[in-house]
């Protein structure tokens, strides 16, 4: 009987202990990275705008090559952005409200608006309302931006 009564145990115990760890994220642990990728989506905006190269590169994911679909790998992302910020001054931006959907613990969807104003090298200004979506990837402990895309429209037209 104690033998049987030993061996019920052990199965229960090895039932329970391999099973899967469970990947469900709490409403807390959502809340945490839906913060963390708004502030990476705010500075990664901010840094764009004030034309830190540096810090506009560091956000960019290596693995993608280039998130923008402008670009074939990081360096062309790098030639690519020194020659808009060469062309175009920036007047004004607003970022509208983001919204943010957790993937995973290491994914998230960025989703937001901004309204910019900007004017070329000629004194061309040019009003634009874009539409942005962001997929950060969390690598080595870092948000990263892995893909974006931009629909972008002439305000006026």
């Amino acid at each position: 009987m104690r033998r049987l009564a030993l061996a019920a145990l052990s199965l229960a115990f090895l039932a329970t202990a391999c099973q899967p760890a469970t990947t469900e994220l709490t409403e807390e642990q959502k809340a945490q990275i839906a913060a963390a990728v708004m502030e990476a989506s705010a500075a990664y905006t901010a840094v764009h705008h004030a034309e830190d190269l540096d810090g506009y590169m560091s956000y960019n994911s290596d693995w993608a090559k280039s998130p923008w679909g402008c670009c074939a790998t990081i360096d062309d992302l790098r030639s690519f952005i020194l020659a808009q910020w060469d062309r175009w001054d920036w007047e004004s931006w607003e970022t509208g409200e983001m919204k943010v959907m957790v993937l995973g613990p290491d994914a998230a969807v960025v989703d937001f608006t901004e309204m910019q104003v900007q004017v070329d090298t000629a004194g061309v200004r040019r009003e634009t309302a874009n539409e942005l979506a962001f997929l950060w990837v969390r690598e080595a402990g870092q948000w990263k931006l892995l893909v974006a895309k931009q629909h972008s429209q002439p305000v006026g037209t």
